[in-house]
């Protein structure tokens, strides 16, 4: 009976892995429905209209991407699940899911404030969704064998490094929406800033708890 719970625990974190990839693969398949050829069939041969969309397309593939890998990387160090974590990585999805839509809003209208800071508070809104599936994922009772305090905290700064760029760039977008959206070119160094920050904080954080985790063994040994 109880290698059959274990099977059926085994069955569900796999279902959970496999609908997050169906979901993540959808949600970059859309994107490619935006990139029609345009109506004026008869003018020349002029992909120049479509650039705009080529490039929302492709930082929407970009972050969409990355959230997939940082999604995979995650879930390496999860050896359970619950409802919370059901919960939480339902909510994460919908926001990915959610992505080609402001991708097309913010192609199809002139680079305007709201249409900018829209899309960009949407890519804020997956950031943060991010964040909070780490935190859920990575309490104690979730984690797999060797996993740390110090690595939950490490990947808390890393997920939160890509919403405060957002963020940024939907703020600069009420000041200049037409070169705004540039700014998450700012992805790669502020996530480079981040892992360095964060891997000082677990190597710190897993020493603490090292020390104390001696401390308390000599204190036993001397008692």
């Amino acid at each position: 009976m109880a290698s059959g719970r274990l099977d059926g625990r085994r069955l569900g974190f796999d279902r959970l892995l496999f609908f997050s990839d169906a979901v993540f693969a959808i949600a970059i398949t859309l994107l490619v429905l935006d990139l029609r050829v345009p109506d004026d069939a008869h003018a020349p041969f002029d992909l120049t209209p479509l650039i705009p969309r080529f490039a929302a397309f492709g930082v929407s593939f970009y972050v969409i991407g990355r959230y997939w890998m940082a999604h995979h990387s995650l879930f390496e160090g999860v050896a359970g699940y619950d409802g919370r974590l059901l919960g939480a990585n339902l909510a994460f999805l919908a926001a990915i899911v959610f992505l080609p839509f402001p991708t097309s809003v913010v192609t199809h209208w002139r680079p305007a404030p709201g249409p900018v800071a829209f899309y960009a508070l949407s890519l804020a809104t997956v950031g943060f969704a991010m964040v909070a599936l780490t935190l859920v994922a990575r309490r104690p009772k979730l984690l797999a064998a060797g996993e740390t305090h110090g690595g939950t905290a490490a990947r808390v700064v890393n997920a939160a490094a890509s919403p405060a760029v957002f963020l940024v760039t939907a703020s600069a977008a009420l000041l200049d929406a037409e070169h705004a959206l540039a700014l998450i070119l700012l992805l790669a160094p502020a996530s480079w800033v981040a892992g360095r920050l964060g891997e000082r904080l677990r190597r710190r954080l897993d020493h603490a708890a090292g020390s104390q985790a001696g401390s308390a063994t000599t204190a036993q040994a001397d008692g």
